[in-house]
């Protein structure tokens, strides 16, 4: 398996989300990735205009991007990204 650098733990916003399959992580920026299509999505926190977010390498989903947030206080997600922890590894934490 070769591992591919997609973000950096400078970038961590939040490690307090949930997610559908487990804990996330919210990072100011992401890297080595690539952006699907816009969607709205209904989230827990309420309705944002998302895009899935791949690894740039083998093209598995990873989390999204968030694009959009319709509520007031959610904006602060706008541009920023969620990544699943149990899809990307730890390393020199």
């Amino acid at each position: 398996m070769t591992r591919n650098h997609v973000a950096l733990h400078d970038d961590v916003v939040s490690k307090a989300f949930q997610g559908r399959n487990g804990r996330v992580f919210l990072f100011s920026h992401a890297m080595n990735v690539v952006v699907g299509p816009k969607e709205d999505r209904q989230l827990m926190t309420g309705l944002h205009t998302v895009a899935d977010v791949h690894c740039g390498d083998c093209r598995e989903v990873l989390g999204w991007k968030y694009e959009r947030a319709y509520e007031e206080t959610q904006k602060y997600k706008e541009g920023k990204f969620i990544l699943e922890k149990s899809k990307i590894a730890k390393e020199n934490w």
